[in-house]
């Protein structure tokens, strides 16, 4: 059995995470983390740069600042109340509490995020619910490969997510960790 640890943000939210791995980098203990809830993702569709005639399947997905997901947030979490799902703001990520539908293949997304003008990593996404909000068409995604956090775990403190920074330099230790659970 897996342990389970709960993450909390500086604004006080939590969120419920299993531990998939634990290592020692330099006397630091560190671990790798999915949440226990499904998370999501709120994002608009955009009409194509120059095009305001788009069709729908050219249309792109824009992700949302924090002022705009907090002003869809409520709609947002009405219409996923309509599936008996509940919509939270927790700590790092949003997260969806209830039984995800099965993905038909329709309701799937590859979306590519732009990382710091790098080389874009397209991610699949199913759609759970999409709507209207002030004249614009939001969707509401969830990935369909795991989210991993990267924490330290200090000695008697509590977990802390990682910075991207701080991911970035680790990264090659935490693959190797990846590469030795897949075996």
């Amino acid at each position: 059995m897996s342990d389970t640890l709960t993450l909390k943000d500086e604004a006080g939210r939590t969120l419920a995470c299993e531990l998939v791995t634990e290592l020692e980098i330099d006397g630091s203990q560190y671990g790798l983390v999915v949440p226990q809830a499904t998370p999501v993702r709120l994002m608009a569709w955009e009409a194509a740069e120059g095009d305001d005639d788009t069709e729908e399947e050219d249309a792109l997905l824009a992700d949302l600042d924090d002022e705009e997901i907090e002003r869809v947030f409520p709609t947002a979490r009405a219409v996923l109340a309509e599936q008996d799902l509940k919509l939270v703001d927790s700590a790092y990520l949003l997260i969806v509490e209830g039984d995800i539908p099965n993905a038909e293949e329709a309701e799937v997304y590859s979306i590519a995020d732009d990382e710091d003008g790098e080389e874009m990593e397209e991610e699949e996404y199913q759609l759970l619910e999409e709507f209207f909000f002030e004249d614009r068409r939001y969707g509401i995604f969830t990935p369909l490969d795991p989210v991993m956090l990267f924490v330290e775990l200090p000695e008697g403190g509590e977990p802390r997510v990682l910075e991207p920074e701080e991911t970035a330099r680790l990264m090659p230790n935490f693959e190797e960790a990846l590469l030795d659970l897949a075996e």
